[in-house]
């Protein structure tokens, strides 16, 4: 375990409102100082829905999973959504 300084972590979230769809991403770090990326997505009136987790070497490599992730989400017609 490297004794790295902590970053914040990073939520980002999309929606498909032809399709009723959405999508989130979570970059987070664990007790023990681990990068992990979490993806959860679903239909927005249903309540099914899938979650992945998967752990990432670094706080930067999680930032690049994400911005490629975005790519893919505008690609497939979805449309950010404002943080609260």
């Amino acid at each position: 375990m490297s004794m790295q300084p902590h970053h914040q972590s990073h939520q980002l979230s999309w929606v498909h409102p032809g399709k009723h769809r959405y999508y989130q991403v979570y970059l987070t770090q664990d007790l023990l100082g681990d990068w992990a990326l979490r993806t959860v997505w679903g239909g927005i009136v249903s309540r099914r829905g899938r979650v992945r987790n998967t752990g990432v070497a670094s706080y930067e490599d999680g930032l690049a999973q994400i911005r490629e992730i975005e790519k893919r989400r505008a690609q497939r017609g979805y449309a950010a959504v404002a943080s609260s």
